[in-house]
């Protein structure tokens, strides 16, 4: 699989994030950021540029029920996995529609969860139906394989 954009030792793929992580090496990645669907699409609706407009962004954001999306989420990060070698991290960003499975995914699989990170936003779209607070972060999640310490080897000049 081809990179679409390459600079320097960063590379970013866009795709199927199991068909691109199943074509990478073992252990061959430091970082990976992922951004999985935060199942958003609930036939709501949200305000963009000050108009009311459906929160539907497809299919592949909309949720097939707790059990398919453990599966979904569990799958992926798995992938992740094998290709970040040892002292690798994987960063996850999702709301809380989304968050909670990677999350238990993430424990059900062994990994070590360094920190939840909230991404506050200051200019959340506004809460149209007043029936709950406005949802104006999102949860980054950074984790690594495992709760091993990181060894750093040094040499004396």
């Amino acid at each position: 699989m081809e990179a679409y954009f390459k600079k320097n030792k960063v590379r970013l793929y866009l795709g199927d994030a199991i068909k691109a992580l199943n074509q990478l090496p073992d252990e061959s990645i430091d970082l990976i950021f992922a951004d999985p669907p935060y199942n958003l699409s609930n036939d709501g609706f949200t305000c963009h540029a000050g108009k009311r407009v459906s929160v539907n962004k497809g299919k592949w954001d909309k949720s097939q029920g707790i059990d398919s999306d453990l599966k979904f989420h569990y799958s992926w990060i798995e992938a992740c996995n094998r290709v970040l070698k040892p002292n690798g991290s994987l960063w996850i960003s999702g709301t809380y529609h989304s968050i909670y499975v990677c999350g238990y995914a993430l424990q059900k699989q062994g990994w070590h969860i360094i920190n939840d990170i909230c991404w506050y936003k200051p200019n959340a779209a506004p809460n149209l139906s007043c029936r709950m607070f406005t949802a104006s972060h999102e949860t980054l999640l950074w984790v690594k394989k495992t709760k091993k310490p990181n060894i750093l080897l040094t040499t004396k000049l």
